[in-house]
């Protein structure tokens, strides 16, 4: 008999894990098209890939998880038929959710483009990003669905799938488009042409990777088909009181959910009226595409890369809060805080010292405003990956109101800077960053809290925190020294490659002087052995817990 789950199934920690690395991806192909149409381009596309991701975010992973929850809670009492019914009742609601997306993007792309995004030039961008709002809006429910009769694997490789797809076509249309608006130039004697041709062919590829994560997820249902029947038929019959459970849990969820792309256009809208309304002669729109072209993109890569190694640990602690298991759930969060802390806080330190350097390694060339932001959102290495297991653990426990209020303080905050910031202290996009690295540290305050007050739950500041901080400081010295000494000698590529091989070397070193780091730890890393040897002479803890 068919079950409801499939055998081999991919572990929970797996499939957030491939979701992280398909953003990963998505962050990598806009550096890479921000090389190829330059920051206005990125400026002209930043407010639509924004109204994007809070679509995707949306339709596809909030109503994913919305599903998903209905059809396992109907699963466990064998209530397939009921499953089913709630599951055709969403797929026609978000349906005409996709539509009316659709045609209010559509009607509103010019006023978008105009008055909120700050050029015309958006149009293009704002009218494929509604097309893609079609095609996203059974997405979710079907992957939801598939999800939650145990069929994983379509769901990890829809997300991949759809980052690869737009990478690849994305890329290459945009440099066509591009090449071909450069001749444009040249015959209108204007010089934005070519990036609105480049953003453009930039979003063509994400359309692109949409369309082909449609009709993927599409087929994998279609041929599933029979054996979801065989599960259907094989359930108990259909009960009277059939409450459609996506509607009630997509209520508490989506703001959870959609609030990082969602900051992100306000900011956007907030930034360009206020330039409008100032009269501002500075090309803003120039300025919002490094902000959010160079330093976010940037930014967030490091962040994802600071999130994946710690997802099968959360997923750990989240097991034993819900065994009620208390000590064990401390002991892990413990352990948790101390590994994300070693590796996060010298990632922060080394994107502090060599911002300028990495930026030109990245895109190519530097600017005074991009070099001072990325200093400034290293923090946010540290800060937004304990705000993302906050919201990550608190939604996974039940504790999603508790989340939500967290968010309302953070975006209560987060207004309030905006106001005193670019308005009152006209600081442009530094006020901009301020206020989102507040609003971070606002939320990971008040989770931090929450969860302190659950488990009765004390952090080591000292041991988790001092310990990497100071040996992060040490060996930033040595990386700001190299990058003085070489970067004119050997160029920029080289000499990052140089201050990160020493600097890593030079800190785990430290930590390892410091006791900051267990031989559990110790052994995992690159050439471990070696440092083992040294950590031997000197005498650490086997793990965290002794």
């Amino acid at each position: 008999m068919k079950q409801y789950f499939e055998e081999k199934r991919i572990r929970p920690d797996v499939i957030t894990a491939l979701f992280f690395f398909s953003v990963l991806l998505m962050m990598t192909y806009e550096i890479i098209t921000i090389r190829i149409y330059g920051d206005k381009g990125s400026g002209f596309v930043a407010g639509p890939m924004a109204i994007f991701y809070m679509l995707y975010l949306a339709f596809v992973i909030a109503v994913q998880k919305s599903v998903w929850i209905m059809v396992r809670l109907r699963a466990r009492r064998s209530q397939y038929l009921n499953a089913e019914t709630n599951m055709v009742r969403s797929f026609r609601i978000f349906v005409v959710c996709g539509v009316l997306s659709f045609a209010v993007l559509f009607v509103s792309s010019y006023y978008c483009s105009e008055y909120l995004f700050g050029s015309k030039r958006s149009l293009f961008q704002c009218i494929i990003v509604a097309v893609c709002a079609l095609f996203m809006s059974i997405q979710g429910v079907l992957r939801g669905y598939l999800q939650g009769l145990g069929y994983t694997k379509p769901i990890v490789i829809s997300d991949v799938l759809i980052a690869v797809c737009a990478l690849v076509s994305g890329t290459i249309i945009s440099a066509v488009l591009y090449n071909y608006g450069l001749k444009v130039n040249n015959l209108f004697h204007v010089n934005e042409l070519s990036s609105v041709y480049g953003s453009t062919g930039m979003m063509i590829g994400i359309l692109i990777g949409i369309i082909v994560g449609f009709i993927q997820i599409v087929v994998s249902f279609s041929l599933r088909k029979n054996e979801i029947k065989e599960i259907v038929k094989q359930g108990a019959p259909r009960y009277l009181d059939n409450k459609n459970d996506v509607l009630i849990t997509i209520r508490s969820i989506i703001l959870l959910y959609i609030t990082p792309a969602l900051v992100i256009l306000f900011d956007i809208v907030f930034y360009v009226i206020h330039q409008k309304h100032i009269g501002s002669e500075s090309d803003y729109v120039l300025n919002y595409g490094v902000y959010a072209g160079r330093v976010l993109n940037l930014i967030s890569i490091f962040v994802i890369i600071c999130i994946i190694p710690f997802i099968k640990m959360w997923n750990m602690i989240m097991a034993r809060i819900e065994r009620d298991e208390v000590t064990g759930a401390k002991d892990r969060l413990k352990a948790l805080s101390h590994s994300f802390f070693a590796l996060s806080v010298p990632i922060m330190i080394f994107i502090f010292v060599m911002a300028k350097t990495i930026e030109v390694a990245v895109f190519g060339k530097n600017n005074d405003l991009s070099n001072y932001l990325i200093e400034m959102g290293s923090l946010l290495v540290v800060f937004a990956p304990i705000a993302v297991f906050f919201s990550w653990l608190l939604n996974h426990i039940g504790k999603v109101i508790l989340s939500l209020v967290s968010i309302m303080l953070s975006w209560i905050l987060h207004v309030v800077m905006m106001v005193a910031l670019v308005v009152i202290a006209e600081m442009g996009a530094y006020g901009v960053l301020i206020s989102l690295i507040l609003s971070f540290v606002l939320y990971d305050l008040v989770c931090y809290f929450i969860l302190s007050k659950m488990l009765r739950y004390r952090q080591e500041i000292i041991r988790t925190l001092g310990v990497p901080l100071l040996c992060s400081a040490l060996s930033g010295l040595l990386a700001f020294i190299i990058n003085v000494i070489f970067l004119n000698l050997i160029g920029d590529i080289l000499t990052l490659v140089i201050a990160f091989i020493l600097y890593s070397v030079l800190y785990i070193v430290l930590m390892i002087i410091f006791r900051g780091l267990t031989a559990k730890e110790i052994s995992r890393l690159p050439f471990g052995s070696i440092f083992m040897i040294l950590a031997g002479n000197i005498g650490v803890q086997k793990n965290f817990e002794d």
